[in-house]
This record gives structure tokens, C-alpha cells and sequence, in this order.
């Protein structure tokens, strides 16, 4: 589901095995890109010529998008949606790791310090559970997907959970596909918001494909 978006990308990150979050070093661009899809989708605002313009700056209740809002809110000038992607809040993955330890999710074995280096346990199975059957019938799928399942199956692969889930040379069609995905392959809707969302999405794809990257580089050098 749209809203769960973040919530559901870092949820898979938490191995169950040794609790850690396994895409600690770039999920962060995965989150923005879909905070930034999710306020596009619910018409708070548009992408044109990789520019964001915010429609409604006013509170939704949702304290993350609350954030990203008020961050693109603050720009003397619409920012770009790839300089923007590329600088994720300070704290963005500890922000998600709270929300999900308030909805019961998750629960931190150690306490103190920087959420995304503690160790979690998993405290529902099945809303994980959940997560990977809809990421995985995205991977196994054929075809168009909807607008829902590309933001997520490409964000995924931002993430590197591409390479988590399905590793090694038998699954090489299975990350093709979430890679044809994270491109575009979906049809676009037209309709106003859909178009909008369907905007903001492709520059996500675009930004993130490379951002990442350059992370993984970073952090495996550091």
C-alpha cells in the first residue's frame, strides 16, 4: 500500500537472524524518493522538469511526510527532485524504525544510541511476511505493473534489497525484473494525480539508481 511505503521497505531490511538493518547505508534515498511519491500520489505536489512545487504545505498528520513537506515547503525556490532525494534527513531510517517500534513491528534488543545500529527482533511476523509476498509477486510478475507496485518494486531495488532476497546467479531473472521496474516499465495512468505521482516516480528511478550506487561505493571504501 501507498502509505505503508517506507514503513514496508524498512521492515524487510531487519534480518530476523541477526537483527540488524542490512540496508542501513542506503535506504535513506529509498525513504525520500518515497516520501516524495507518496506526497505526489495524494496531491500535495507536483514534479515538472525535475522541479518540485508544493501544492498544500499544511499538516497531514503523518510526521514524516509532515518533514519532507515542511523541508520542500522551506526551499526559496522549487528544489530539484534529484538534489533533494539525494540528501536524506538526518535520522530518516531511525525515524521509520520508531514508527514501526510504536505499531508494535519491531522491537529494539538494546536500547540507546542510534536506532539504526541497534539490533531489532521482529515482533509481527506477519505484516513482514506481507511485505515480501508483495514485493515478491512484483519480482515473479509479467507484464505491466500499477503504479503502487512500481514505486515499490523499484525502491526495493534502490535499496538493495534486490540483492538480499534474491541472490546469486538462479534468481539473476528475478532482480532483472524489479530492474525493469525500477526503469519504468508500467503503464502511465491518465488521470491528474496519477500523472503527477507518475512524474515524480521516473526522477525518483532516475535519481536513486545512481545515488545508491555511489553510497554502496562509499560506505564498502570507508
Amino acid at each position: 500500500p501507498m502509505d505503508t511505503l517506507g514503513e514496508d521497505l524498512v521492515l524487510l531490511s531487519v534480518d530476523p537472524s541477526s537483527g540488524r538493518v542490512l540496508t542501513a547505508h542506503r535506504i535513506g534515498y529509498a525513504l525520500m524518493g518515497a516520501e516524495l511519491v507518496r506526497l505526489a500520489a495524494y496531491g500535495r505536489v507536483t514534479v515538472d522538469r525535475d522541479r518540485i512545487t508544493v501544492l498544500n504545505a499544511a499538516p497531514g498528520g503523518d510526521p514524516e511526510l509532515d518533514a519532507a513537506l515542511a523541508s520542500l515547503a522551506a526551499s526559496r525556490r522549487p528544489p530539484k527532485a534529484r538534489t533533494w532525494v539525494a540528501r536524506p534527513r538526518p535520522h530518516i531510517l531511525d525515524a521509520y524504525l520508531a514508527r514501526l517500534a510504536r505499531a508494535g513491528a519491531l522491537h529494539s534488543e538494546n536500547h540507546g544510541g542510534l536506532l539504526h545500529k541497534a539490533r531489532w527482533r521482529v515482533t509481527d511476523g506477519r505484516r513482514q511476511a506481507g511485505a515480501f509476498a508483495r514485493l515478491d509477486a512484483i519480482a515473479r510478475s509479467a507484464g505491466p505493473v500499477s503504479q503502487v507496485q512500481a514505486a515499490y518494486g523499484g525502491l526495493a531495488r534502490a535499496s538493495g534489497l534486490d540483492a538480499i532476497f534474491y541472490p546469486g546467479w538462479g534468481n539473476r531473472r528475478l532482480r532483472r525484473r524489479l530492474a525493469e521496474v525500477a526503469q519504468g516499465s508500467w503503464p502511465s495512468q491518465a488521470v491528474g494525480q496519477a500523472l503527477t505521482a507518475d512524474a515524480a516516480w521516473r526522477l525518483v528511478a532516475e535519481t536513486t539508481s545512481g545515488t545508491v550506487n555511489e553510497a554502496a561505493v562509499n560506505a564498502a571504501t570507508a
